[in-house]
């Protein structure tokens, strides 16, 4: 991420990318996005069509789309939801919905062109799950006065979001234990007559964070490890996961694979922290992978 230009008090997100593809990195279906404010992971299901192209869409529009926070959010200043997943305002992010389905419909114009069999994938659509985080600085011009961005998180399927404070999980979102992860999760589809909007599906919660906290993006297959690793050996999966240093992280998940303690699956992990700087991010440039 770049920096320009002045603009003291400004809490910014700061985000990493770790990813470990089960194949080749072209071949990997997640995807990742972030800026200043937002950031995205997406995950595309293994059984369609071209998925990583459309979890790559959904991620790179969720950076950009503009979305109206539920009634009595606290990011609209008001009294925060109680904590915990929600159902989330069936309008919340349709918009973002259409647009990421009118992007895949400009990419598949052109389905006359090829083979039949292909025709029949475009048609049956693509999919993928998806958790996001959304937030706003609320830092204090008085050093250790209060958190520094408040965020509220979305997420359909089984990609999640783990909030960390002190090395410890204050949120987990929106599974939280490793029975909860199948083979069936929810989905978010190309196509409109799958699923024309997202509020049966859509789970959303709402945070703050400090200077400390940290917010961990992941695909299903790391996050139900972390879950079955951290009811057996307590935090240290969470030290693991907050500090592990690129190299070390590729090496431990395919170990993991190799014993079978983890799934053979694409692995993403975006890691963030809420950053006080004296330098803005100008104009809310974007990570996309």
């Amino acid at each position: 991420m770049s920096e320009i230009g002045p603009s003291p008090g400004r809490a910014v997100l700061r985000c990493e990318a770790l990813v470990v593809p089960k194949g080749s990195a072209a071949e990997c279906e997640d995807a990742h996005a972030w800026n200043a404010h937002r950031a995205v992971v997406c995950d595309g299901a293994s059984r369609a069509f071209a998925s990583g192209r459309w979890a790559a869409l959904l991620a790179r529009a969720f950076l950009v789309t503009a979305f109206d926070a539920p009634q009595g959010s606290g990011l609209q200043g008001s009294a925060p939801q109680e904590s915990g997943p929600q159902r989330c305002a069936p309008q919340l992010l349709d918009g973002w919905l259409r647009e990421s389905r009118g992007l895949w419909a400009e990419q598949t114009a052109q389905a006359a062109e090829v083979p039949v069999y292909i025709r029949g994938a475009l048609a049956r659509g693509s999919a993928a799950t998806f958790v996001g985080v959304d937030t706003r600085d609320v830092s204090s011009p008085h050093a250790g006065a209060g958190p520094l961005l408040e965020y509220r998180a979305f997420a359909v399927g089984d990609s999640c979001l783990f909030h960390l404070r002190d090395g410890r999980p204050t949120e987990l979102f929106p599974l939280d234990r490793p029975d909860q992860f199948d083979t069936h999760p929810d989905l978010v589809p190309t196509r409109a007559e799958a699923l024309e909007s997202l509020a049966p599906v859509l789970r959303c919660t709402e945070g703050a964070c400090g200077p400390d906290d940290v917010l961990l993006l992941m695909t299903d297959a790391l996050a139900q490890w972390a879950l079955e690793a951290a009811a057996e050996h307590g935090t240290t999966v969470w030290t693991f996961l907050e500090h592990a240093p690129r190299d070390e992280f590729g090496v431990r998940v395919q170990e993991l694979r190799s014993s079978r303690a983890m799934k053979e699956d694409d692995v993403s992990l975006v890691r963030c922290r809420a950053v006080a700087t004296a330098r803005a991010v100008a104009g809310a440039p974007a990570t996309v992978s």
